[in-house]
């Protein structure tokens, strides 16, 4: 799962986790199986171990994030 989540660095991902939901943020850096994200000027750190769903966070046309309704 680190070599995947590496091709997102820098990219803005949406996180699916087994528990608490979901993160979302800019992806920094992969370490020690575990994924630094950063969004609003705070860092968030997510297991890998509890990672369902890892993808970059869905835009419109403009280039702007689309509003997303979570089941």
């Amino acid at each position: 799962m680190q070599e995947l989540a590496k091709r997102f660095i820098g990219k803005d991902v949406l996180i699916n986790i087994v528990a608490s939901g979901t993160a979302d943020g800019i992806m920094k850096e992969v370490v020690d199986n575990a994924v630094v994200l950063n969004k609003d000027g705070k860092e968030i750190v997510v297991n890998l171990d509890n990672v369902i769903r890892l993808r970059e966070y869905p835009k419109n046309k403009n280039g702007k994030r689309k509003s997303l309704i979570l089941y």
